[in-house]
């Protein structure tokens, strides 16, 4: 899995780095070469341009969804109020144990201030 992602991280770089500027040279040298019309130069180049856009919103849209996925398998949850109310469950856990240790304690040092009772 980790694996998977950092390819599409890797990917993502990659397109990205290639600017736009970067996209319409290559293609009006690749058109030159294949004696494209400046029309379809042009078609080229905005089909380059949205292709490389389409691909850059469906990488993100993997990373997010894996980086989800990696979240929930580890027990992190994206529901706010669930975190919250998860919060509050673990701070009402922690105030019972709290007083039990307490109770747990004074009976503890009632027993040792009595002594033995043998």
């Amino acid at each position: 899995m980790e694996d998977t992602l950092r390819k599409m991280v890797d990917l993502g770089v990659g397109l990205m780095s290639f600017s736009r500027d970067k996209i319409t040279e290559t293609a009006k040298q690749w058109a030159e070469e294949r004696k494209l019309t400046p029309v379809q130069t042009r078609q080229l180049i905005q089909a380059l341009l949205e292709r490389g856009e389409q691909s850059r919103t469906d990488l993100q849209q993997m990373v997010q969804e894996q980086v989800k996925k990696s979240m929930e398998r580890i027990g992190i949850r994206e529901n706010h109020d669930a975190l919250q109310a998860e919060l509050v469950s673990i701070r009402e856990l922690m105030i019972q144990l709290n007083a039990r240790v307490e109770a747990l304690e004074a009976r503890l040092t009632e027993t040792q201030e009595e002594g033995p009772t043998h």
